[in-house]
């Protein structure tokens, strides 16, 4: 009896595993991975006001001065998309995905840390791989 017991087991085992084994990959990345995002304030003796959010969690507004930095974590999940809005000199704004859950967009970013860059003259996200900051969006003057 004890040994059809530990066959059921295994079985069970195997069973979730090639059912839910897929599922714990999202676009090919591994669920539950710990990733980062950074966010320098470059501009030009001017403070940068964000607001970044995902689904789940709101992180509040804040505010960088010249040459400061922030950093968040978080756990990869299949809702993992976080996005920020930034303010600064009453007339700039912009909101855009700071993070996406995708192998082309991790690939970009260079693996477990997002790093964006805010200058005058707009955003940049750092490619570890290559070393280089692709300039990813302007900057929204007025309304």
């Amino acid at each position: 009896m004890e040994g059809k017991a530990m066959q059921h087991f295994c079985y069970s085992v195997l069973f979730l595993a090639l059912a839910f084994g897929p599922s714990m990959i999202c676009s090919g990345l591994p669920i539950m991975t710990k990733r980062f995002v950074r966010i320098v304030n470059l501009l030009d003796n001017k403070q940068l006001v964000y607001h970044c959010r995902s689904e789940d969690d709101d992180l509040g507004e804040r505010t960088l001065a010249p040459k400061q930095e922030w950093e968040f974590e978080f756990h990869l999940d299949f809702e993992s998309y976080f996005n920020c809005e930034f303010w600064h000199s009453n007339d700039h704004h912009q909101k855009f995905d700071v993070f996406v859950p995708s192998d082309k967009f991790v690939h970009r970013c260079g693996g477990a840390h997002c790093i964006w860059h805010v200058e005058e003259t707009g955003f940049f996200l750092y490619h570890i791989k290559t070393g280089w900051w692709e300039k990813s969006y302007d900057w929204i003057i007025g309304g």
